[in-house]
């Protein structure tokens, strides 16, 4: 099964599920989701975060260029124990042909781990704006996770600016630019769940100085990208 996140994504291979963050634009969407599988893993029905071990022999499918593999793309990483993240990195070590997303919150989280060359590490920037986010979400506000994410040694790295929360532009521009991701996805909520959003104009702008600054960036599918 692909994602409806990233349409690079080839696979969502969730060997790890689950999120304590409780954002609230998730409930429609992640959470929402986990709500069909009652009959099958209570634990997914909570969003309760759990281990699947038996998915750690599942088969994965080839990825090709700029495509990947969202690993625990039902969830957040940084619930998961480290022996047991360790499980799944060594699955991802085997599988030198293919490339890995693996993304989070909490980036302070990657900073425990050899990650091999396939993998690329993600966070989510909805807004340079702590204030606006504390109150979505009880994950590490993104002034914080930016700094984390920066001490993170790893080559491939990728934010996702989804679901966009009004910004500052300039500062916005700088963050990329400390973190230097090789692809930065940008949409609006696409459940429209209330979030204070920039109008049209401010996004078309974040669009253009982010790709006239020379990063990669894909937009997102919605009822209302510009």
């Amino acid at each position: 099964m692909g994602s409806n996140m990233y349409p690079l994504s080839v696979l969502q291979w969730n060997p790890f599920q689950g999120c304590g963050y409780g954002c609230s634009y998730c409930k429609r969407s992640f959470q929402a989701q986990a709500k069909r599988q009652r009959r099958r893993c209570l634990d997914c029905y909570n969003y309760r975060p759990h281990t699947h071990p038996e998915r750690l022999a599942q088969r994965l499918p080839r990825t090709g260029y700029m495509q990947f593999i969202f690993t625990v793309a039902s969830g957040d990483v940084s619930f998961c124990p480290p022996d047991y993240f360790e499980r799944i990195l060594e699955r991802i070590r085997n599988e030198e042909d293919r490339t890995f997303l693996i993304q989070s919150k909490n980036p302070k989280y990657f900073q425990r781990f050899d990650f091999p060359g396939n993998v690329v590490l993600g966070t989510t920037i909805e807004t340079n704006r702590d204030s606006l986010a504390g109150q979505v979400s009880k994950a590490a506000l993104p002034g914080k996770r930016l700094r984390d994410f920066r001490r993170v040694d790893h080559e491939d790295k990728m934010v996702t600016i989804e679901p966009v929360m009004d910004f500052d532009l300039p500062v916005m521009r700088r963050w990329m630019a400390a973190v230097k991701p090789c692809m930065i996805w940008l949409g609006y909520d696409s459940k429209d769940t209330g979030l204070v959003e920039p109008d049209g104009e401010k996004f078309r702008e974040l669009h253009w100085a982010l790709s006239s600054g020379g990063f990669t960036v894909i937009l997102k599918k919605g009822p209302r990208v510009p």
